[in-house]
């Protein structure tokens, strides 16, 4: 058994590009099943099941196979052709895995030093392209390795630009095999995932495939930087949930003479992944969104499935507002809002299923779908120390029996039914207002509509 330790950058996405590298050599050397990564505090451990000599051969194999022109390292996000013509392979170029065999745990803090702290002698920039983490000109600490102090003020002499060739490779090899990398408008978006736990060969072979499902595909819209994980998410539904156990760190590049970073951030996709695998009605809800450019409902979705924010009423809200065309006011599927009923919003079943509550929801729907808002507008912005829910309640049932005299097919509650929604009400005041707005805004259910078209018979 060969225990492999990444050297412990302090880069997350670096860091787990080189490990990734070094299990993809091992699984082409030993098998899927041969091979394991465990995350460390700081590096990874690759546990392969081999030898170093079959190793290094494999790696020379697969480095004059595919790395052996300047082709990957020109399509790479980040890396431009100059660094490009650097970290092709030469001929008769050799390397030694072997230097990963153990932990380099103390720097010589020399300008000089790779930032590997790997003692080749062939260096190669650190540039973007390996870690979005690390900016150029700015002298970068690792968590508790290396740092000296200079008047009090801790400082790292070792230049965070350079490493050496064999971790560039690495790290090139396991980003072209793990990485998601596509166009978003004009950028450029490099998604590594970033394992939590201990990962099998198997896994490893499930997210080298996964990731050419969406390589180098160009979407033309212009989406905010904070939906790109969802927006992702979405765009593999069927293969999101090889994801589960891992985060995400989102890289956002941008070509100006040269690549900046226009955004980084490190995440974890539980949330999302919850959502997504619901219900085929939820993905729906996002594909609906983009076809009609409602970022601002999909930012607020965004909102409420990650951050749990008391929003559900405003995103139900902006999602009709944005998706409706001139012809058709278009509703949420009850599916997707009966999930955030009940998993953001943490309401219970017999409050989402109360029949008087659907009742009066089916009023309420009415007058969305007339585009007249103002009603669920005061509802959900009604407060419980006020009486603004119950008089809003009866303002909407007074211009409904005035439409149902005017022979307008609308439906109108009970008087028992409007007396259990204000029971519903007095007990759970936050519960009840948010799922009466929320029901209201989403189409019917197949119940519904049969009792609806019943009714109109």
């Amino acid at each position: 058994m060969i225990n492999l330790y990444t050297p412990a950058t302090g880069f997350p996405d670096l860091e787990v590009k080189i490990a990734y590298g070094l299990a993809r050599v091992g699984i082409e050397a030993f098998g899927i099943n041969r091979v394991k990564i465990i995350p460390e505090k700081g590096f990874y451990l690759v546990l392969i099941d081999g030898n170093i000599p079959k190793l290094n051969d494999t790696f020379h194999k697969i480095s004059a196979r595919v790395l052996s022109s300047d082709f990957i390292p020109r399509s790479t996000p980040g890396i431009t052709g100059r660094t490009a013509d650097t970290i092709k392979v030469s001929k008769n170029e050799t390397f030694d895995l072997s230097i990963y065999t153990h932990i380099i745990e103390i720097a010589e803090h020399k300008k000089s030093e790779n930032f590997c702290r790997h003692k080749e002698k062939i260096k190669v920039s650190n540039v973007i392209g390996f870690t979005a983490a690390a900016t150029t000109g700015v002298l970068c600490k690792r968590d508790g390795l290396d740092i000296t102090y200079y008047q009090g003020v801790p400082r790292r002499p070792t230049d965070p630009r350079e490493i050496c060739k064999t971790c560039a490779l690495l790290a090139l090899l396991g980003m072209w095999y793990a990485s998601f990398i596509f166009n978003i408008a004009d950028k450029e978006v490099i998604i590594t995932p970033i394992p939590n736990n201990e990962v099998s060969g198997l896994k490893l072979q499930e997210i080298f495939s996964i990731q050419h499902q969406i390589r180098k595909e160009w979407f033309g819209q212009e989406i905010p930087q904070v939906l790109i994980p969802l927006f992702f998410l979405s765009r593999i539904p069927s293969s999101a949930d090889i994801l589960e156990g891992f985060d995400l760190f989102v890289a956002v590049l941008s070509r100006q003479q040269g690549y900046h970073v226009d955004g980084i951030y490190l995440l974890s996709i539980e949330k999302y992944l919850n959502f997504l695998r619901d219900n085929p009605f939820n993905i729906a809800s996002i594909d609906v969104m983009l076809r009609n450019n409602a970022f601002s409902a999909l930012t607020e979705l965004n909102n409420v499935i990650y951050y749990k924010k008391d929003s559900i009423t405003k995103f139900a809200r902006l999602y009709v507002q944005e998706t409706s065309s001139d012809k058709f006011v278009n509703l949420l599927y009850p599916q997707t809002a009966k999930y955030l009923l009940r998993e953001v919003g943490m309401i219970r079943q017999d409050i989402i299923e109360n029949p008087a509550l659907a009742s009066l929801a089916r009023t309420l729907r009415y007058f969305i779908r007339e585009r007249k808002y103002g009603y669920a507008d005061d509802i959900r912005n009604a407060r419980k120390d006020s009486r603004d829910f119950e008089e809003t309640i009866a303002r909407m049932l007074r211009e409904g029996r005035l439409r149902l005299e005017q022979k307008e097919k609308i439906h109108l509650p009970t008087e028992d039914e409007i007396k259990e929604v204000f029971r519903l009400a007095n007990e759970n005041f936050e519960a009840t207002k948010t799922a009466l707005v929320i029901l209201a805004f989403s189409f019917p259910s197949k119940v519904e509509q049969t009792a609806e078209n019943i009714e109109e018979v």
